[in-house]
């Protein structure tokens, strides 16, 4: 290989890696201001004390709401591995206030002129998080 394709290879290595490192800042930047809402809404934040807890936690989906059964009720999850490597944890009331926060915050961004920023993405799981989050 040339010098000129090495110093080629190496500057498009470069610009790469910058992509990706721009990608997880914001996604952390992302993630702190869902999860001012989520404490704002009464989400609890719960950590997973065991290697086994980490593990479950490290397996869902990041960033992402997650709807999961306990006790003959219903509780909705946040798992945040980038910034406090934990989860939020509420209830049907907790994330009723947090729709209704987001929707706030949502109509406050469209009058300042920002975009849309979609819709949220929403799964179903039916792991018990209860049983490994303290």
């Amino acid at each position: 290989m040339g010098k000129g394709a090495l110093v080629c290879l190496i500057v498009c290595m470069l610009v790469v890696s910058s992509l990706f490192a721009g990608c997880a800042t914001v996604r952390k930047n992302e993630s702190r201001g869902t999860e001012d809402l989520l404490i704002a809404a009464g989400f609890t934040r719960k950590v997973a004390t065991t290697p086994e807890g980490q593990a479950k936690l490290n397996a869902l989906k990041p960033l992402k709401m997650v709807r999961a059964k306990k006790d003959g009720g219903v509780i909705y999850v946040y798992p945040d591995p980038y910034n406090c490597k934990c989860a939020y944890v509420g209830g049907e009331q907790q994330y009723a206030e947090y729709k209704r926060l987001v929707r706030l915050q949502h109509m406050g961004s469209q009058q300042m002129g920002e975009e849309d920023p979609g819709p949220f993405e929403w799964m179903e799981d039916p792991m018990d998080p209860g049983s490994w989050l303290q």
